[in-house]
């Protein structure tokens, strides 16, 4: 298992494909926005509190550094696989495709989590996400 993979596990307490996920939202919003990890980001998630796709809040503060404890990041309890990503006047919505979290359901009951997630990793970004971005408010 690659490095990445093994430190959402750590992090996560498991390896499954929502963790995954949300991890792969983070660094597509780094690498379009150009922010820097940490403090540059704001995080609005639609992931919710409730598992299986509320451990996409676990991926997506390892892969940005903003956490609860420093108040970048929320999670509105809507049970989507969604988030915009703030940076200062700009900003990013990103969302999983429909037909990839359908994808992931049966991975989950044929395969296993793992398998999923490591599959859900190896995808390529436009496989998985929709994005635009928007006007801040």
């Amino acid at each position: 298992m690659n490095e990445t993979l093994a430190k959402l596990e750590e992090f996560h307490g498991h390896l499954g494909p929502y963790v995954v996920v949300g991890y792969r939202m983070g660094e597509l919003a780094l690498r379009l926005l150009g922010a820097k990890k940490y403090f540059q980001l704001k995080i609005a998630s639609k992931a919710g509190t409730t598992p299986p796709v509320s451990c996409m809040n676990d991926g997506l503060q390892l892969a940005t550094g903003c956490t609860y404890g420093k108040g970048n990041i929320k999670a509105a309890d809507e049970g989507a696989a969604e988030a915009v990503f703030i940076d200062g006047d700009r900003s990013l919505k990103v969302a999983l495709l429909p037909s990839m979290q359908a994808k992931m359901g049966e991975w989950l009951r044929q395969d296993g989590e793992r398998t999923a997630a490591v599959r859900v990793y190896g995808l390529k970004d436009d496989e998985l996400f929709q994005w635009e971005f928007m006007d801040t408010e």
